[in-house]
């Protein structure tokens, strides 16, 4: 036996189980609640292939060398609105001279180049070389080898000055075939109030705990306590937002055990007085889980045309054939605290896939401006059976996350 409750609320009388309104016959039990269906938005798919589908970039004034090692890596696009122009900065590769005595040894040479476009991002022309590959003397050993230039990335900061941000790294002379000989891995920067001058007064930016205090740069990434562990951070991409300047970077970790992909993760720092803090990490090695594959680098930020913040990644198998796997677009939910947009289960939501031809190195790489007509840029890499001819090349996929 039990006594029956009822409150009035604005004319009906809610009772246990129970509702009435008014007079009339006994109501209907209430029927149990649905939970909501929760409908996950599908990522757009799209296929870049090595033809015409997926047109080629040439940049005037700078084609292709003509070696076994050439093309066009690690774009960054930014646009000048003043102006109505299109900067884009990127990897130029060539072969080096090592040692021009028989027998002759070579090394890969790899340089920041700057273009420009006037027309949207159909078409580009050779603006400046920022740095070039120079033979240069380890500070601690003595010991002789190249200076490499890698990943650039530029932006126009909030001021209306100009950054360029690259990673720099110490390739000792006569590298064996195969072998990754990289040592020293430093950032460089260029600042400038315009684009063309970048480069006139480059200098040596950060380092982490793989470089020695001898390259003397003035920012030791390691003090910033969430990622003291790091032991490489690589692979920059800069980002204005209200008003301040992020650095998003590969943060690898390599102990006595080796490589610690598990540990390998994507995070956010803000420039702050010449100096970085740290902001969040935005992808890890659960989020290389949820994908199938090992790691998440090569980062790129910028926004879309409906207005969303966005990163661009390359999702890598090591040790496969091709490891890069295409591009993935992701999309911030909170940016000034590193959230991507996840689902209830807590898996980052991909916006767009995209996938492309190549093998090797494979494809990846890329970058987008919502003011360019050739959408996400992508790089394809092609080695030849033979494995003795690698070319990189750019593509416009066309597609507007």
């Amino acid at each position: 036996m039990f006594s029956q409750i009822s409150i009035k609320i604005a004319g009906c009388f809610l009772l246990i189980n129970t509702v009435a309104c008014g007079g009339g016959s006994d109501p209907a039990p209430i029927q149990p609640t649905q939970p909501p269906v929760v409908v996950v938005p599908q990522p757009e798919l799209f296929h870049c292939s090595n033809d015409t589908t997926c047109p080629e970039i040439i940049i005037s004034g700078a084609p292709h060398a003509g070696d076994a090692f050439r093309g066009y890596g690690d774009p960054s696009l930014e646009f000048d609105e003043p102006t109505n122009t299109l900067w884009l900065t990127y990897s130029w590769l060539n072969v080096l001279i090592s040692d021009p005595n028989p027998p002759i040894e070579f090394d890969l040479g790899v340089r920041t180049h700057l273009a420009k476009s006037i027309d949207g991002g159909n078409s580009f022309e050779f603006v400046k070389e920022i740095n070039t590959p120079e033979i240069e003397a380890h500070p601690d050993t003595g010991v002789q080898g190249w200076s490499t230039h890698e990943v650039p990335t530029l932006l126009k900061q909030p001021d209306d000055s100009w950054q360029l941000l690259w990673f720099k790294y110490f390739n000792p002379l006569g590298t064996i075939a195969g072998v990754d000989e990289r040592q020293e891995f430093l950032y460089w920067r260029t600042l400038s109030s315009t684009p063309e001058d970048l480069g006139t007064n480059s200098e040596v930016w950060a380092r982490a705990a793989a470089a020695s205090t001898s390259w003397n740069a003035p920012i030791d990434l390691n003090t910033i306590s969430e990622i003291s562990d790091c032991t490489v951070m690589t692979e920059p991409a800069l980002f204005a937002f209200n008003n301040d300047v992020y650095l998003t970077s590969s943060c690898l970790v390599v102990d006595s055990t080796g490589r610690r992909t598990d540990l390998e993760r994507l995070v956010l720092l803000k420039e702050v007085n010449n100096d970085y803090e740290f902001i969040g990490t935005i992808l890890d090695s659960a989020d290389a889980a949820d994908l199938g594959v090992d790691v998440i680098q090569q980062a790129d930020i910028s926004v879309a045309r409906d207005g969303s913040i966005i990163m661009i990644v390359t999702p890598i198998i090591l040790t496969n054939d091709p490891d890069h796997q295409g591009c993935i677009v992701f999309e911030f939910d909170d940016f000034s605290n590193a959230s991507i947009k996840r689902g209830s289960n807590g898996q980052a939501l991909a916006r767009n896939i995209i996938t492309a031809d190549g093998n090797g190195l494979g494809p990846g790489l890329c970058t987008y401006d919502a003011a360019s007509e050739s959408g996400v840029m992508l790089v394809i890499v092609t080695v030849s059976q033979n494995g003795t001819d690698v070319e990189f090349s750019l593509r416009a996929t066309g597609v507007h996350p």
